[in-house]
């Protein structure tokens, strides 16, 4: 513009382009605050997800994702309160915890959920994979077949015992895709990978403990000799498919008073 137009719009205390200014205030503000909301549902959306392939989740933990959600929250919230000393400093103490995280939890923010070949996770080319396979059915044959293997090997192998299995594991054992795995469990056990392992487990426990050669362990010793690796989880679950607790279902069998 001509100086003279800036001036007009200076004496007017901004004129029109006061709007817009706070306009583009507001957006700024409703777009931290909705970024904020969105990161923590993608961190809550992916722990259901590993959830429901991997048992040993205790190891995954994603509390780095929520402090750095954390900080932006703070970040926004100086944007919003106008200080620009907070808001420069807790930016530069963003910034150095990102990085942080971003070494120390190297290859975490790969999309893939595990690497196949090391840990049993699926791949890239798997992962593409597995979202094709989801949108088909495997057959009534095809899921009769593996659940008869699968049943087979848990009650023979019982892999569940194993506090590391996963979905990808017990798929190359059965020589099946991990989707038609999971597609079967839900299909005839109508439950998801998590809960039918455990399942197995808490109902592992239940017959054991009450072995009269077994009572001179503890209850969190047997626990770990079925297959949990947290005692936590070990109650959680166990109340889950019993209605009781653990000590209860002791008690109800007269073994403890």
């Amino acid at each position: 513009m001509p100086s003279q137009d800036k001036i007009h719009i200076y004496q007017l205390n901004g004129g029109s382009y006061k709007l817009l200014r706070t306009v583009i205030s507001c957006t700024i503000v409703i777009s931290g605050i909705l970024y904020v909301i969105l990161s923590t549902l993608a961190i809550k959306k992916y722990q259901k997800q590993i959830s429901n392939v991997f048992l040993n989740t205790k190891k995954i933990n994603l509390n780095w994702g929520y402090y750095l959600i954390i900080g932006m929250l703070a970040i926004w919230i100086a944007v919003i309160i106008k200080v620009e000393i907070i808001i420069f400093a807790l930016v530069v103490l963003f910034v150095v915890s990102a990085a942080y995280f971003g070494i120390s939890k190297v290859g975490i923010l790969n999309p893939t959920l595990l690497e196949k070949d090391r840990e049993g996770y699926l791949s890239a080319d798997d992962d593409v994979e597995y979202q094709k396979y989801q949108k088909n059915f495997a057959g009534d044959e095809t899921i009769q077949r593996v659940y008869k293997n699968l049943d087979s090997w848990m009650n023979d192998q019982k892999l569940y015992k194993n506090p590391e299995i996963n979905l990808v594991s017990i798929a190359k054992l059965l020589d099946v895709h991990p989707n038609v795995l999971s597609q079967t469990i839900n299909s005839i056990e109508n439950k998801n990978f998590y809960d039918y392992i455990n399942w197995y487990r808490i109902e592992e426990f239940k017959r054991i403990i009450l072995l009269p050669e077994n009572q001179k362990f503890t209850i969190l010793t047997v626990a770990f000799e079925c297959g949990f690796n947290s005692k936590t989880s070990f109650n959680r679950n166990f109340k889950k498919y019993t209605g009781c607790s653990p000590r209860e279902f002791l008690k109800d069998h007269k073994l403890i008073s």
